[in-house]
């Protein structure tokens, strides 16, 4: 690598990082320091050292005008290697979950706005990190990032994404970052960058070995004295930049460093070598201040004739200013035009009056408009510019506004439409204006100043289609800010001038908010339920009576038949998407139904959707229900593979859901000890559910305790439960009475739990599914006396095994096992058992099976081998893809795990099954 003063160590380290990315090691190195300190010229060096490997190197750097402009350094990174790339290639990179990535690179149409409570960035993050695999899949990637603290946030999320997932790639990241930036995104930085624990390069101060040898060179090889290489030392605090400024301005007021008065070096610091560069700049004349002061505003760097006309200059004025600033090294000698570090360009614009660099920013807008330059490029000087009134610029900071809606970036959109407001618009564009800004503020969670901004644009709107927006967001504002009675109002008063599918739109928002969060919505769906689906609202509406009715107690065969009217045989997944609340819905009510065919198909049918469109979300959405489906059908493994997969996937607000689903699974495998640390990795020790969806949380914890024998903790968690369904509120198909019943069975409280079973089955007896009865008739069992308990099991027996809760069935039959073997029935008994074992053999129910085998034994029966599976859930859901032909690639793109992972599992896997490689797997599976 380059030959840097002082830089040796750091150079090393650079070097080592970058031959581990082009090794297949995925690297991630952050060069962090102070302004001055040298981050560009070692992040120059870790470049070009790259391509001496051979890598291809994406370089871009954070602009302090351009923090607002989303996505804007990835664009930097991406976008030119996307274009330039044939079109045969570019689809191949775009593929898969790349796709998602199209649309930020202008290479796609940007998502759709989804709504409140929708946020798109996740989809993209994922499809940037996927494109960055496709991209290093032909050859070896350094990605360098410089002034990373003025990179704009969505890229800077992106980024930390992308380097927690690098492991097994090759692919090197350097980021160069200030760490004294007032008011820059640091603190963001250190949180994202920190959780992919990069080794940190921090550059130290030169020493006054360094500083003597900066003096000399810019006196022409002179030798400074002691005093005066101690003084500049002093002054620079050893910060190369200040320090090569300070010498550079001594080596121009004096022949010699002997001339140099040392005490006059000894008060001066690094304002006064700020104050330098502007007495620098000032004796350059007025043109070449102008133009110093044109390139601040564009940024730093321009073309020289944009430079020029923003600085009101000739061209041949402007050339001749350029010169001079290079003769004074503040502008680096190249083009485009570059002033040669940001601390120059900070000097230049901080010294530069308000009022001017307003004027400024308004020029450059004209100037780069009338070039009919992107969208990006102006935007930056459309949102710094003087009001003006100017049209034009309102219909561009719009147009911003929109596309930051479709890639999550509300409050950014919110920031643009404030700016537009105040150019002003038209009158005709005011109240659009308005809307547009009012739904930014309440999907950025500024719901007061949203809804003010939603109630004024209101009295001036004509079209329908934008009313009906502003509607559907007045009610969500309202009951984020104010509840449901606001919103219910809200609703109602909306109502008024509304009808038809538009007047159902807003109610099944409102009832949607209902369902979330456990409110009262106070409308009468059940007018509706004769509706055909054809539109959104009306499959939603289904779903919604879906809910309902199954909470009221309906038979399950018509919340059956609402459900599949509103999935419409697929018709909701193709025009609503699998992200559609109303298709959460429909599955769960199939679920509670054991209708699980038509869920099984429909979940299938939401994969392929997400799939295609590259939906993180939808994604991680179907494989949550496809793990309460192998719950339910007794697939304890395969519902800890879904859900663990899920719970990667997807925000943190749902992830709850999906560590609960996981604590389900350990519990039904019997790995307590697995169950209780997600439980406590997931946060779900203490508190209530929270929103209908979250009920699971307690349900969890309860099966929990159950199975930990623990009656008071399990009497806590259910209580929730119990309220809810005083209330009228869905999930009664968690069945909290029949699992208190079996814990209280155990204790003094056996009355009560008698109590609470019958009641239990009066309920699965009117639901008429055969898994809810068979739980029902176990707990009924178990509640009896020893005497009764036998002809009970066996009754519960035969109702589950005609169901698909198979690990029910396994603890049913071991229960009756014991019960035979209590009442001296030793064949049957062991009969009964040797179901049991079977069935928790097939199951992974290794706690269920011990304690079957250890029964078994007792009985007189030889030691059992029990031979459960020795992969766990994730290493057997690699294998299994492994085995069915899928490349590594492949599976760390289904998964949303690394390569490097899925290449850790399959070694882990090739060793506990003794094998050598993926060909000889499936027989062995």
């Amino acid at each position: 690598m380059v030959d840097l003063i002082e830089r040796e160590g750091d150079l090393r380290t650079l070097g080592d990082q970058v031959d581990a990315g082009r090794r297949g090691d995925g690297s991630l190195t952050v060069v962090e320091g102070p302004a001055g300190i040298g981050k560009t010229s070692l992040l120059d060096a870790a470049c070009a050292h790259g391509r001496e490997l051979g890598m291809r190197v994406l370089r871009a750097r954070g602009g302090v005008l351009e923090q607002e402009l989303e996505y804007g350094v990835v664009r930097q990174l991406l976008e030119r290697p996307l274009r330039l790339a044939p079109e045969p290639q570019r689809t191949a990179l775009l593929a898969g979950p790349a796709a998602a990535a199209a649309g930020v690179l202008g290479l796609g149409p940007v998502a759709p706005d989804l709504g409140p409570g929708r946020d798109p960035a996740p989809d993209i993050w994922h499809g940037l990190a996927w494109l960055v695999t496709n991209l290093a899949a032909n050859e070896p990637l350094l990605i360098c990032l410089d002034d990373a603290h003025w990179g704009d946030t969505a890229s800077m999320r992106a980024g930390g994404y992308l380097a927690r997932r690098i492991g097994g790639l090759p692919v090197a990241i350097v980021v160069g970052v200030r760490d004294d930036e007032p008011g820059s995104g640091h603190e963001l930085l250190g949180q994202l960058f920190g959780a992919a624990d990069p080794i940190y390069v921090r550059p130290e101060p030169f020493s006054v070995v360094a500083v003597a040898r900066t003096l000399a060179d810019a006196f022409g090889d002179a030798e400074p004295g002691a005093d005066l290489v101690a003084a500049c030392a002093h002054a620079s605090r050893g910060n190369p930049f200040l320090c090569l400024e300070l010498a550079r301005e001594l080596a121009a007021g004096h022949t010699a460093p002997a001339a140099v008065g040392v005490a006059e070096v000894q008060n001066a610091g690094p304002l006064a070598v700020r104050r330098a560069l502007l007495l620098r700049l000032g004796r350059l004349g007025g043109p070449a201040t102008r133009l110093a002061r044109a390139l601040a505003v564009l940024g730093g760097d321009g073309e020289l004739r944009h430079a020029a006309a923003v600085a009101g200059l000739e061209a041949g004025a402007a050339a001749q200013a350029a010169d001079l600033l290079v003769g004074a090294g503040l502008l680096a000698p190249e083009r485009p035009l570059r002033l040669v570090h940001p601390i120059v360009r900070a000097a230049i614009a901080e010294d530069t009056p308000p009022s001017d660099r307003a004027r400024g920013h308004r020029a450059a807008l004209e100037v780069l408009r009338a070039e009919a330059l992107a969208d990006d490029r102006l935007l930056v000087h459309a949102s710094s510019a003087e009001p003006a009134g100017d049209p034009a610029g309102v219909a561009l900071l719009r147009r911003a506004a929109q596309r930051n809606l479709g890639t999550g970036a509300p409050r950014t959109a919110a920031g643009h439409l404030t700016r537009a407001l105040a150019e002003p618009p038209g009158a005709a564009d005011r109240p659009g204006v308005l809307a547009e800004l009012g739904r930014a503020e309440v999907r950025g969670g500024g719901f007061e100043m949203g809804l003010a901004h939603l109630d004024e644009a209101l009295g001036a709107l004509d079209d329908p289609v934008l009313r009906l927006a502003v509607h559907r967001d007045r009610a969500f504002a309202a009951f984020a800010a104010r509840g449901m009675v606001a919103a219910r109002e809200i609703v109602r008063g909306s109502l008024a001038g509304t009808g038809g599918d538009d007047a159902l739109q807003l109610e099944v928002d409102l009832a949607l908010l209902a369902w979330l969060s456990g409110a009262e919505h106070g409308l009468d769906l059940r007018r509706h339920r004769d509706v055909d689906g054809d539109t959104r609202a009306q499959r939603t509406v289904l779903a919604l009576l879906a809910q309902e009715e199954h909470a009221r107690g309906a038979p399950p065969d018509a919340v059956v038949e609402l459900a599949r009217r509103a999935l419409g045989g697929g018709r909701l997944v193709e025009h609503d998407t699998s992200e559609a609340l109303s298709w959460y819905m429909a599955v769960y009510a199939l679920l509670t139904c054991e209708a699980h065919a038509d869920a099984r198909a429909t979940i299938e049918h939401a994969l392929a959707d997400g799939r295609r469109r590259g939906s993180v979300f939808a994604r991680a959405g179907a494989l949550g229900t496809r793990a309460v489906l192998a719950l339910n059908e007794g697939r304890p493994l395969d519902a800890e593979a879904d859900a663990r997969t899920a719970a990667r996937a997807i925000p943190p607000a749902m992830a709850a859901v999906n560590g609960a689903y996981v604590v389900l699974a350990l519990t039904d495998q019997g790995d307590l000890d697995g169950a209780g640390d997600a439980l406590r990795a997931g946060g779900l020790e203490h508190g209530p559910g929270g929103p209908t969806v979250m009920r699971w949380v307690p349900w969890a914890r309860a099966r929990l305790r159950e199975a930990q024998g623990d009656a008071r903790g399990a009497r806590d968690d259910v209580q929730c439960l119990r309220e809810d369904e005083t209330a009228g509120a869905p999930m009664r198909a968690l069945a909290w009475r029949a699992l208190l019943a079996r814990v209280l069975a155990r204790g003094p409280d056996a009355g009560e739990a008698a109590a609470l079973a019958e009641a239990h089955l009066g309920w699965a007896r009117s639901w008429g599914r055969a898994g809810a009865l068979g739980v029902a008739e176990r707990a009924v069992a178990l509640a009896a006396a020893p005497d009764r308990r036998g002809p009970l099991l066996e009754r519960a027996v035969e109702t589950l095994a005609a169901s698909d809760l198979g690990t029910e069935e396994a603890r049913a039959r071991a229960d009756l096992g014991v019960a035979w073997l209590r009442a001296g029935r030793r064949r049957d008994g062991r009969a009964a058992l040797e179901g049991a074992l079977e069935l928790a053999l097939q199951r992974g129910m290794r706690r269920t099976g011990r304690a079957v085998a250890a029964e078994l034994e007792v009985a007189g029966a030889p030691p059992q081998r029990l031979r459960f599976d020795e992969l766990t859930a994730s290493e057997r859901r690699v294998a299994e893809m492994a085995a069915s032909g899928l490349t590594n690639r492949d599976i760390a793109e289904e998964l949303f795990v690394t390569v490097k992972t899925v290449e850790n599992h399959l070694t882990r896997v090739y060793g506990k099954l003794g094998v050598r490689a993926r060909g000889e797997l499936a027989p062995v599976l």
